[in-house]
């Protein structure tokens, strides 16, 4: 752990705010961490996300509206920046403004080394027929055709026998789609499949139907793919991505739907947290709670991983990279932790065959890493909840436990977790997050799932949001 951050540090790059971005530093400040600096798809983050980042320096594009091996359209581009990519770790930009996503959008097409062609041409989607019985039954017929089945399964689940063997273009193991769960890259629509159909997916081993199957054949086999979906709670995000604080009880906040994305593949992804937010005027509550059908409470065993959850806040009021900030946008962030919830018993719980060493507990010296005030070490918690900073990837740096002022607590019941973190709306501390009536505070949100080994960087986050307090 890292010693803590002094005012200076955490306010270092915030005059430089008011300046107008241009695409570069966009890409740099939001982008360049998983894309890397060229646009090569090495980034330091891609090794934690599954499936890698796009090599854009390629002109291979998964999500087009255009035909096989054509570049997508500026207007591709801007849509896949604003909606993200479900399924993957690209998340949602909405939250820049337009001008900025325009100006990303401009700087990703000039890292494509391609020779010079012709401006793109998007394909013309027609309006789709109605969904009939006939209509998914010939779908059906064509899924079996077109030999879905050996990638995409049987039943649509992603499990066919060609599955494990699968590698993209880069030759990285690549996951096949699950069509049951709903989620796809380029987005849910009946039109959004038919295009996914009629161009296929450059880089991967999805293949364009344009020339073997008809406009209306497409179609056919977008009505059968869309009848395998299971039906799940959809998470529609709040109107301009704003979150409000009411005042007032929690009970009474307004319900937001958060959407999540797994940064790693996993059999049942989470797809969305509740979050409610309130205070009185001196104190902060919010509230998230997602699905989590067997809750994990230990991490001693090799195989053992806690269930938990995140609060990230930007120190400097900016849009910073998501993934823990920058140098220059510090983040504050209240860790919720499954197995901090009362005394550690994990140890003395743990399986006979276990090997442990044990120390006498009156005697902290002999236990080195709680001797010297490691809150992963301690015993016991005033809180379940860890107050941290980070300033990029590697640098989560945990506050002296004096500064640890952040309340909280979790409660699993009939399938899901409800978690409150509480905490005083000003705070003495340099490195906490302080809460101002009126004003808007970017915020974002991440679960672990322990069933899924979910930890570190293996976890289901969010975007930026807006969180503003009311008077």
């Amino acid at each position: 752990m890292r010693s803590g951050y002094t005012l200076a540090a955490l306010l270092v790059g915030a005059s430089s705010l008011w300046a107008a971005p241009t695409g570069q530093q966009l890409y740099t400040q939001h982008c360049a961490a998983c894309h890397g600096p060229h646009g090569a798809g090495d980034g330091p983050a891609a090794r934690y996300v599954y499936p890698k980042p796009r090599d854009f320096t390629r002109g291979t594009f998964k999500v087009r509206s255009t035909p096989d091996g054509v570049l997508p359209t500026t207007d591709d581009l801007l849509t896949t920046i604003t909606r993200g990519m479900p399924g993957s770790a690209m998340p949602s930009f909405a939250y820049l403004s337009e001008l900025d996503r325009q100006a990303l959008v401009a700087h990703v097409q000039s890292l494509v080394k391609r020779p010079a062609e012709a401006p793109p041409t998007p394909i013309a989607v027609g309006d789709a027929p109605p969904v009939t019985p006939a209509s998914i039954a010939t779908g059906k017929q064509l899924y079996a055709k077109m030999q879905c089945f050996k990638c995409h399964g049987e039943t649509g689940k992603g499990d066919g026998p060609s599955a494990a063997a699968l590698k993209d273009s880069w030759d990285y193991p690549i996951k096949v789609r699950d069509f049951t769960t709903g989620i796809y890259l380029g987005g849910p629509t009946d039109r959004d499949l038919y295009l996914r159909f009629t161009t296929g997916m450059s880089g991967t081993p999805m293949p364009s139907y344009q020339e073997q199957l008809t406009d209306e054949q497409r179609w056919q086999l977008v009505h059968y793919v869309q009848s395998l979906r299971v039906p799940h709670e959809e998470f529609i995000p709040p109107k301009d991505n704003l979150i409000i604080a009411h005042r007032g009880t929690i009970e009474s906040a307004l319900d937001n739907q958060i959407p999540v994305m797994a940064l790693w593949p996993c059999p049942h992804p989470l797809v969305g947290v509740h979050v409610r937010v309130a205070h009185d005027g001196k104190q902060l509550t919010i509230a998230l709670e997602w699905e989590s059908p067997a809750p994990s409470h230990a991490a001693v065993g090799q195989q053992q991983f806690r269930d938990g959850a995140a609060i990230q806040f930007s120190l400097t009021g900016a849009y910073t990279f998501l993934g823990m900030g920058d140098k220059d946008n510090p983040v504050n962030v209240w860790h919720w932790k499954s197995d901090w919830q009362g005394a550690r018993t994990d140890v003395d719980t743990a399986p006979s065959n276990l090997r442990v060493d044990m120390y006498p507990r009156t005697e902290p010296i002999f236990i080195t890493a709680r001797a010297a005030g490691n809150l992963i070490a301690a015993e016991t918690h005033k809180s379940p909840v860890e107050d941290l900073n980070a300033i990029g990837f590697s640098s989560l740096t945990s506050q002296p436990a004096a500064q640890q002022n952040v309340a909280g607590k979790g409660v699993w019941k009939d399938g899901k977790w409800r978690v409150e973190f509480m905490r005083d709306l000003t705070s003495p501390d340099a490195g906490d997050q302080q809460f101002k009536l009126g004003e808007t505070i970017p915020i974002s949100f991440a679960v672990w799932a322990g069933e899924h080994g979910d930890r570190n960087g293996q976890k289901a986050v969010s975007t930026w949001f807006k969180l503003k307090l009311e008077k």
